[in-house]
């Protein structure tokens, strides 16, 4: 298996934060780019500020992003571990395309500074990136449930939201089985170990066409499955529960979901 959640790397320095920013908001911490804070010496902006407040004690990320044409010095790293120190970052990363100048690992050590490239900040963070995706798979899951529990019958989080006209020559199980069946289903490359390429049903377009589908990577599988939802959502009318839209991954956190149902 290859541990990776991108599929390309980044060709500037601005494509570098953006890709980091999108890491960790997928792993379910609230990110920002170019993020003040204030330190000893004064206002300091950081390429990525990421904080994850799901945990009993919330930790922050500080992350520079080096997109050079050269190793990172000892001297960056000499003021970052500075700048983490003064705000109480959990740890920093600094994310170098070009690597680092020799001694630059000795001068992180017994600190919470941690120097990776792209490729090993990828490999780093694959398992939270994962557990963070299935929590948002799960999340559109229940977006598309109605579509589901109305053709199985159920009023409740079913047939009150979509008319069962909407569902002839539709076959939701088969068509949405990405989030739904054992086939392609997403617990098995997001919490299990299966491997890619994979073959489903495509969960995207007109609900009453089954079209066969490779799946070829985890950043494929997920960029599908938001234009399934967004799609579903346009088809059936349905309103959105968890996401506004997928540019930025953000729970509509003034929705507050009742679940009628104990089962499908």
């Amino acid at each position: 298996m290859e541990y990776k959640f991108f599929d390309t790397s980044p060709d500037t320095w601005q494509n570098l934060e953006i890709m980091v920013q999108q890491a960790f908001d997928e792993m379910g911490y609230e990110s920002h780019r170019n993020h003040p804070v204030e330190t000893v010496r004064g206002t300091v902006a950081i390429d990525v500020f990421a904080k994850k407040t799901t945990t009993p004690i919330p930790s922050i990320v500080l992350c520079e992003c080096k997109h050079w044409n050269k190793p990172v010095s000892q001297t960056v790293i000499h003021s970052f571990r500075t700048v983490c120190s003064d705000i109480g970052a959990h740890y920093g990363l600094i994310v170098s395309k070009k690597g680092f100048q020799s001694g630059a690992e000795k001068s992180r050590e017994s600190t919470n500074i941690h120097l990776m490239t792209f490729e090993e900040f990828q490999k780093t963070f694959f398992r939270e990136w994962q557990q963070g995706v299935s929590i948002m798979l799960s999340a559109m899951r229940d977006e598309i449930l109605p579509i589901i529990r109305a053709e199985l019958g159920k009023q409740d989080y079913g047939l009150d939201r979509i008319d069962r006209q909407q569902l002839q020559n539709v076959q939701p199980m088969e068509k949405y089985s990405i989030f739904n069946g054992w086939e392609g289903s997403y617990t098995q490359y997001f919490i299990g170990e299966e491997d890619f390429p994979i073959e489903i049903n495509d969960p995207r377009g007109n609900p009453e066409e089954l079209k066969r589908l490779v799946i070829n990577t985890h950043r494929e599988y997920l960029e599908i499955a938001k234009q399934a939802v967004l799609d579903a959502r346009a088809h059936y009318n349905l309103e959105p529960i968890y996401f506004e839209n997928f540019d930025k991954i953000t729970p509509i956190l003034k929705v507050n979901l009742r679940r009628p149902w104990t089962k499908i």
